[in-house]
């Protein structure tokens, strides 16, 4: 009993100490802080000056002076930090103004010299802010660094660092190369990284998607999501037959974005396919290039087995004119008695009901008599009072 009474004293005596141990580690990280947050405090002021200088002068033909003023580690590292913002919000000269000025202040020697020979949180650290100061020679060390580095998120610190630092395409595709040995699926994190790299990304992401890679290839789509140029459009097109589901969604969406013209046997190819989302894909952009030609495809459509294909095609029809009123009602009178065809009815009728409840709108008005004149005419309805404005 006095054994254990014993060893229960020294328990405690321990925790007590080690309380008081972690008491003062977190009191001296906070003593460190303040200390730190009162000399950013101090530098604001003393460097207020200097920073008006360079927003003033940073449009103008001559390279920015260094401070005129000595600094010590924190003032460097607060002044960095303000400077990589700058390079980071300017382009053209004023960028190049920047980082000239961080290379004269020495700022980009001494992480290239902690990247090349520094422990791995100095590498880490050296590389995000070599990468705000977009420093070119930088890429060679970089890439052997991401080559070596563990499959964590500093990872992805150091791709983004490339990508800034890029000198071409090549340093890109390097990068995004060693990337995907790590791991696949995070397509849309490498556009965003991507991005970062002064290129013609349009053109990188469109040779992504000429390459056999799956991974190339859906980074390639993710990339050109954003894009709408007919030439983008001719890119996705050996897409558009993939055996890949996903790859195939992506490059018709792609390319009905992009095209200004639809082909009419791409149109009805696209509305045969087996996914009934590409499908409603097809009918929309029919719709939203007035493609007035291809009513009858639209037509043709109605009676596709899904609903949501059928019910794109009806507003669709609706929204193509006098023509499109016209067709979808004798589609309707053709379909009578079955379950598509009171469907159909009972969709122009809420679109009657729907354009009545505003009348005041000259477009609306016009589309209003139209769908009731060919409403009346289709199913011989009493002939109604057409509205004018």
């Amino acid at each position: 009993m006095y054994i254990n009474l014993e060893v229960a004293i020294k328990f405690l005596y321990a925790l007590i100490l080690m309380n008081v141990v972690f008491a003062v580690v977190v009191y001296a990280i906070k003593l460190k802080n303040l200390r730190r947050a009162r000399t950013e405090r101090r530098f604001e002021t003393k460097i207020k000056d200097y920073l008006t200088y360079v927003l003033i002068h940073i449009e103008g033909t001559e390279p920015l002076n260094v401070p005129p003023f000595s600094l010590n580690k924190v003032e460097r590292e607060a002044l960095q930090e303000r400077l990589s913002e700058m390079i980071e919000n300017f382009a053209g000269a004023p960028r190049d103004k920047c980082i000239e000025l961080c290379e004269r202040m020495g700022l980009v020697r001494r992480h290239l010299d902690r990247l090349n020979k520094g422990f791995y949180s100095a590498k880490i650290d050296a590389a995000y802010h070599l990468g705000g100061m977009r420093v070119r020679e930088a890429v060679p060390a970089l890439l052997k660094l991401l080559r070596t580095h563990k499959r964590n998120s500093s990872l992805f610190v150091v791709a983004r660092s490339i990508a800034k630092c890029a000198r071409d395409e090549r340093d890109v595709e390097e990068m995004t190369e060693i990337l995907l040995k790590h791991n696949k699926g995070f397509y849309d994190l490498l556009v965003d990284i991507i991005k970062e790299a002064d290129i013609d990304h349009g053109a990188l992401f469109a040779d992504f998607i000429q390459r056999e890679s799956y991974e190339f290839i859906q980074i390639g789509l993710c990339g050109l999501q954003e894009y709408t140029e007919p030439t983008v459009a001719s890119a996705v097109y050996r897409l558009l037959d993939s055996p890949d589901r996903a790859i195939q969604r992506k490059a018709v969406e792609i390319y009905l974005k992009s095209v200004h013209f639809i082909p009419r046997n791409v149109v009805q190819r696209l509305l045969r396919h087996s996914l009934d989302e590409v499908r409603v894909l097809a009918v929309q952009a029919v719709v939203d290039l007035k493609l007035v030609p291809y009513i009858d495809v639209l037509r043709s459509a109605l009676m596709d087995e899904s609903a949501r294909v059928s019910a794109a095609s009806a507003k669709g029809l609706l929204l193509l004119g006098e023509e499109g009123a016209a067709q979808l009602c004798g589609a309707a009178v053709q379909a009578r008695g079955s379950e598509r065809g009171e469907y159909l009815r009972t969709l122009i009728e809420e679109q009657i009901q729907s354009l009545s409840d505003r009348l005041h709108d000259p477009d609306r008005l016009t589309q209003y008599n139209s769908l009731v004149y060919h409403y009346d005419k289709a199913f011989d309805e009493n002939k109604r009072i057409y509205r004018v404005v």
